[in-house]
């Protein structure tokens, strides 16, 4: 196989993909170069759960101008409809490595966001000798047992058909509903997020399971690569925490670790142009200080960032109850009176006021009624100690009632910060 690049256009993102097979397997791709530059190593743009090739657009413009661009989909990703259940992250790296030796490259720039990160590190760890340079956003190095709960909870209101319950739920987990005002993502902007995976078919729903169980497949990831490797995310990335992508970049012998200011999860599409200089300096060798929005983080301080989401608040009225969905007979499996100890729009600390509880019995059955303010939250129980401390994430599944929250959580006659925050010591994703 020969690579035929084209030269980029707006109509020509938009075509039909290429495509290669392997065995069974089916690779997409569409790959772009002006004539200057189709004899450099091009840039590998790997494609995620959501995204399709539409998507990298403005990111095709702007690293077009120096060097070839090769957007490619695996199967079950982006929009490559094959169904591969069987497909772990080391076998899609291994086919991705097939398809860049099966065209002749004798190097390759790297790029996976979200999804897409732990492909590409995995090809940039087993294949050195292939891969030039590597960006990658959203990254962990091990899923912490409460990102895996939202994962493993969202696959199970798929499973269950509840598509609206999905598609607000997808959408509360990727973007920080507490940091709109510095992200700036508008309400239609959510709302089509919404519509998007409401409108899922059957062939992307079923895909969406396959990426989910994949995700929750990985126990950590299989190497750390040596070649120069910007690691990158939104400062409120509340779904792969700053932290997190940090102690990948830290594992990294020749890594930069960078946030893009004012973004969450997706800062490619929050923060576009910071995003795309951001990539586009990295590539071409220059000063990533230099980037306006971007802030580059020196060797040895990744342990000092912040490792919490959002900001522990105490209720002003910390009775509560936490009743189980179940019942045996009249009576609910769990029913215990509790204080609240700390709480955030991502979940909340509890001490149960006569302890006993079974993370196998009730870790996702709970709901937490609190009094004043008067207010409902499911919970995804994630940790229990015999102290009687239970520490929880919300199952946020309903975005008008998530917006109610947010704001009931600014107003100080309900939520106060503590006085003392290193009081809190408890950390709960």
């Amino acid at each position: 196989m020969t690579i035929e690049y084209q030269e980029y256009s707006r109509n020509a993102i938009k075509a039909e993909p290429r495509s290669c097979t392997f065995g069974q397997w089916r690779i997409d791709y569409l790959p772009f170069s002006s004539a200057e530059n189709a004899d450099k190593p091009p840039l590998v743009v790997i494609g995620g759960a959501f995204q399709n090739f539409t998507s990298y657009k403005y990111c095709v413009e702007r690293i077009y101008e120096d060097y070839p661009v090769i957007l490619v989909d695996l199967p079950s990703l982006g929009s490559n409809t094959q169904i591969a259940p069987d497909l772990g992250m080391e076998d899609l790296a291994d086919l991705l490595y097939r398809f860049v030796d099966d065209a002749g490259l004798k190097k390759v720039h790297l790029m996976g966001l979200s999804l897409g990160s732990a492909i590409a590190s995995t090809f940039a760890y087993k294949y050195p000798a292939l891969t030039g340079k590597m960006i990658v956003a959203g990254i962990i190095t091990r899923p912490r047992k409460s990102w895996r709960m939202l994962v493993d909870e969202s696959v199970r209101v798929l499973e269950e058909e509840r598509m609206d319950e999905f598609s607000q739920a997808v959408v509360l987990y990727l973007v920080n509903y507490q940091r709109i005002k510095e992200t700036g993502i508008t309400p239609t902007a959510r709302r089509l997020f919404y519509r998007q995976m409401k409108a899922l078919n059957d062939n992307e729903r079923e895909r969406y399971k396959i990426n989910g169980r994949r995700l929750l497949s990985v126990e950590g990831v299989l190497g750390y690569p040596e070649c120069e490797t910007l690691v990158t995310t939104g400062e409120f990335d509340s779904f792969t925490l700053p932290w997190e992508n940090a102690a990948f970049a830290a594992k990294c012998p020749n890594s930069t670790f960078a946030l893009i200011e004012g973004a969450d999860h997706l800062p490619q599409l929050e923060k576009r142009e910071v995003s795309l200089a951001l990539f586009s300096t990295f590539l071409n060798g220059g000063d990533m200080k230099a980037v306006d929005g971007v802030r580059v983080y020196p060797k040895g301080s990744y342990e000092r960032l912040e490792r919490r989401r959002s900001e522990r608040l105490i209720p002003s009225n910390t009775r509560a109850r936490v009743v189980s969905e179940s019942r045996i007979g009249d009576q609910f499996r769990f029913d215990k009176r509790v204080k609240v100890a700390d709480i955030s729009f991502f979940g909340c600390l509890l001490k149960l006021e006569t302890p006993g509880f079974s993370l196998a019995d009730h870790a996702r059955d709970c709901t937490l009624y609190m009094e004043s303010p008067e207010m409902k939250l499911e919970l995804l129980v994630f940790d229990y100690d015999e102290a009687g401390y239970v520490r929880c994430l919300f199952k946020h599944g309903n975005i008008a009632e998530a917006e109610r929250f947010a704001e009931l959580l600014r107003q100080p006659e309900y939520f106060m910060a503590p006085d003392n925050p290193g009081k809190i010591s408890k950390i709960y994703g």
